[in-house]
């Protein structure tokens, strides 16, 4: 889906919530737009590297790569001695499957945007 197909932002139940939340959506929310058998995967606000990793994909997207390269080294930082999630964890693994149901999703339907 293109930036251009979005056209109007979905309503906010409460203006006054988090931009971003469920209560007030960003312009080009897509999860009620979205396909039932699409994959997704969601980064909560209280994640500890939630703005970094937003940041991050902004920044490769719009082609910043000064800034990227920060950003993932900032990233890496905050990383390095204690990280958010253990190699044996479950949820480690089940990000992984993640990405490659997102890598399917997309050779079989294409970008999404």
């Amino acid at each position: 889906m293109s930036d251009e197909m979005i056209k109007d932002k979905p309503a906010a139940a409460n203006p006054a919530a988090p931009y971003g939340s469920a209560d007030n959506p960003s312009e080009f929310d897509v999860l009620g737009r979205m396909g039932k058998d699409e994959p997704y995967f969601i980064i909560r606000g209280g994640d500890p590297l939630s703005d970094a990793l937003v940041e991050l994909h902004a920044y490769i997207g719009a082609g910043q790569t000064g800034a990227a390269h920060d950003t993932l080294e900032r990233i890496l930082a905050l990383t390095a001695q204690n990280p958010p999630r253990p190699v044996g964890s479950p949820k480690y693994r089940e990000t992984f499957k993640i990405s490659v149901s997102m890598e399917r999703y997309r050779e079989t339907h294409g970008r999404s945007h």
